[in-house]
């Protein structure tokens, strides 16, 4: 069978005629998981601004916030930006390659950027195509705050400053072909060169590991830097590329999603602004996610923040913080079914180690309640220092990110080593706090409902989390017994009598929807409000207790809840909702939340209005302001419209809009380390192939379409039971490829 990607070729890229305008709305990032920039495309000045993922002021015992390293400027001679000609400059994510290209005076000038994972660098190539020595410009290193930039040697730029807690360095190398360079100031000048590379890196000494979140000395990373720049050095342009390439294409290319839509003749902007209706549109924002994600997920024990890893401002809107209520939840809602396992990483073993230091903030915050376990509060830097609101049920939030990368993986040591201790460390505050209601149940005390309403017993947002931390707690243990590992038996006994008890925060209201809160003493609960937060939905999406296969009551409820809330909201709020319509199997009203999220936006200000929300001409997510979950959120939801096994089974196109007849997807994942390739005609699945991670049972709910059997690719049959419920169930062996026949 001919899989998307041999089907199609086509190219995955943003595009425009002009330089950017404006760094948030405009100007487009590269990333190597730590170190990001973007790039705003100027033609007699380029501006390069550039983050590193733990540069934060601030400390254990002070907020702080993140903030931006440092921008490098390219002042070019000579060249009259009002004529050139020929203006083009694109961000490819099938390369995760910048490019800027202009014609001056009969000259081709062109840039190339991109940020190695390999070699921890952001690299920039400067030429001429076909002409020498048309390159003069000198080249700036400027520092984020007040610090100073000297000349390391004739050929490098160094940056070195402190913060309150961190110290931080950049060196940015010119490596000249033809010409000549030398020293003027606190700048390098090349002068009539071939060609020019540029290399940049920067670090701070930070570690999440340290108890002082320190492991180096200020000389230490010195070094450090100073031995990647040479390394980089030696390999040369070509070589840091291939290797960039080599890192980068085989994990973006593991999933394609074709629409049968070629690529546009018009700019990204223009395509937002007046065709939004596209389906390369579609395809190119799905993707956009997952380049995102590889540009700002990768490295080091942190998770991407509010902007992932792309600020420049050093008073960020809410700090560009690691916000517990949703927002990081989000960054992180793609990872495992878009087959970007590995980019998860950085937040598992972030909760991790910190919610096992037994002497570190999150323990203390369960502490100082005289309960066991640990919590959070809603906003935390990198330093463990979390304030504005508890928000204890986020710890549970937590633990189904643990829990879910599992089931994907079925990583047995990943369970038993990192995801169970946190989970049942979580549990245990959980069985400390609860107490029980006017009815017997089990309820959490005097909790919220992010980000409105009275803090009251037994709000839903609260049930609904403890009830999928306390069953997902319960599958693992099963999985324990399956194998012969050995647990606690006085932790399994509690949390099946807790479990037994517990309210899982499903109650149907007078309007017909999932009630907000038990008590509900300020009456705000009440149709029409549309609040951004779905915090009464979580059993939809994220969680799974509630789906029209096993709960149709509920998912009823949760309907009249999504209608009630409206299909506006701010950027993150809108993807959330193509999520949970999908989860309701309406994917014309999914697709409508999509189209509702590539809403072009202008506003780069706080702003809580409804109305506001919506994307950038560079494709960044609009709160407003930019606020990279909401491109995360979409690229999940996506995901959902095309294949869902959270149920216990796997439902192919579950959510298919009519706005998409035909098309094809390769690569998505599901539970029980399955990969799938499905397409479709006609609104109708007409091919199907899976492969086997794992070797385990695989269960398809296809309720429309008859399974006539099951064949491995060698071409043998594999058993298959039916039921009369549309549920079919084969084993699998592990690394085997399996074609689905369907009867249409």
């Amino acid at each position: 069978m001919l899989s998307c990607k041999q089907e199609s070729t086509v190219e995955m890229k943003l595009w425009y005629n002009r330089p950017a305008t404006n760094w948030m709305k405009s100007a487009l990032p590269i990333g190597n998981g730590e170190l990001g920039a973007m790039f705003l495309g100027g033609i007699a000045r380029e501006q390069l601004q550039f983050n590193e993922k733990s540069l934060w002021s601030g400390s254990q015992e002070l907020r702080g916030a993140y903030q931006s390293f440092g921008d490098v400027f390219l002042d070019f001679e000579g060249i009259d930006s009002c004529k050139v000609e020929n203006y083009y400059r694109e961000l490819s994510l099938d390369e995760a390659i910048g490019r800027v290209t202009f014609d001056w005076q009969g000259v081709t000038y062109e840039r190339e950027y991109f940020a190695s994972h390999p070699d921890s660098m952001i690299v920039a190539r400067l030429i001429t195509l076909g002409n020498e020595g048309k390159l003069s410009f000198s080249v700036t290193l400027k520092d984020g705050r007040e610090g100073v930039t000297r000349c390391k040697d004739n050929t490098t730029l160094l940056l070195q400053n402190k913060l309150d807690l961190l110290s931080y360095e950049a060196q940015l190398k010119v490596m000249n072909e033809g010409g000549s360079l030398f020293i003027e100031g606190d700048r390098l000048v090349v002068k009539n060169a071939d060609a020019v590379t540029l290399l940049l890196t920067g670090a701070t000494n930070f570690s999440l590991s340290s108890p002082s979140y320190i492991d180096e000395t200020s000389e230490e990373l010195h070094l450090r830097i100073s031995d990647r720049i040479c390394k980089a050095s030696i390999k040369g342009y070509e070589q840091l590329k291939q290797s960039h390439m080599k890192d980068y294409c085989p994990l973006f290319q593991r999933v394609k999603l074709d629409l049968t839509e070629t690529l546009p003749v018009i700019p990204t902007d223009e395509l937002v602004k007046f065709h939004k209706e596209s389906l390369y549109l579609d395809m190119l924002y799905f993707q956009y996610g997952r380049y995102l994600m590889l540009a700002s997920s990768r490295g080091m024990d942190l998770p991407s923040n509010l902007q992932g890893i792309w600020n420049n401002d050093n008073t960020p809107p809410w700090e560009c913080d690691i916000h517990s209520n949703i927002n990081v939840q989000m960054n992180y809602w793609p990872v495992e079914n878009c087959n970007l396992s590995e980019c998860h990483a950085p937040f598992l073993n972030y909760i991790f180690k910190e919610a096992l230091k037994s002497d570190g903030s999150w323990q203390k915050v369960a502490q100082e309640e005289g309960l066991r376990g640990w919590a959070i509060k809603t906003q935390s830097n990198i330093f463990g220092y979390t304030d504005w609101n508890i928000n204890r049920p986020a710890n549970a939030w937590y633990c189904m990110h643990l829990w879910q990368h599992y089931l994907y993986t079925q990583d047995v040591n990943f369970l038993v080593e990192k995801a169970f201790p946190v989970m049942q460390l979580t549990c245990e505050y959980w069985f400390d706090r609860l107490k029980e209601d006017e009815n017997g149940k089990l309820v959490a005390p005097d909790e919220w409902s992010p980000e409105q309403g009275p803090w009251e017993d037994g709000v839903s947002y609260a049930q609904q989390l403890i009830w999928q931390l306390f069953s997902e707690t319960t599958q693992a243990l099963q999985v324990f017994h399956q194998k012969g590992i050995q647990q606690n038996e006085a932790f399994e006994k509690e949390l099946k009598d807790k479990f037994a008890r517990l309210d899982n925060g499903l109650t149907i209201g007078s309007w017909g929807q999932i009630k907000e809160w038990k008590y509900d003493t300020w009456q705000l609960d009440t149709l029409g409000n549309q609040h951004r937060h779905l915090s009464n939905l979580i059993a939809l999406y994220p969680g799974n207790q509630i789906s029209y296969y096993r709960t149709p009551e509920y998912a009823e409820a949760a309907k009249q809840t999504l209608l009630s809330r409206g299909d506006l909201g701010t950027g993150w709020s809108r993807a959330w909702k193509i999520a949970c319509w999908a989860r309701l199997q309406d994917g014309d009203h999914a697709y409508r939340l999509l189209k509702s999220a590539l809403s072009l936006s202008s506003l780069t200000v706080i702003s809580m209005d409804n109305d506001k929300g919506g994307v950038y001409e560079n494709l960044f997510d609009s709160h407003p302001p930019f606020q990279i979950d909401g491109n995360f959120g979409a690229t999940a939801g996506m995901a959902e419209m095309l294949l869902q096994s959270h149920q216990g089974f796997i439902q192919l196109l579950p959510a298919l809009p009519a706005a998409w007849p035909e098309g094809c997807i390769d690569g998505l994942r599901a539970v029980g380390d399955f990969t799938f390739n499905l397409k479709w005609k006609q609104h109708v699945l007409q091919e199907c192939t899976l492969v086997s991670g794992s070797g385990n049972e695989c269960t398809i709910y296809s309720p429309d379409i008859v399974i006539q059997k099951v064949e491995a690719a060698s071409g043998e049959e594999v058993p298959v039971t039916a039921s009369d419920k549309g549920l079919y169930t084969f084993q699998t062996e592990k690394g085997v490829e399996y074609h689905v026949i369907l009867k249409n």
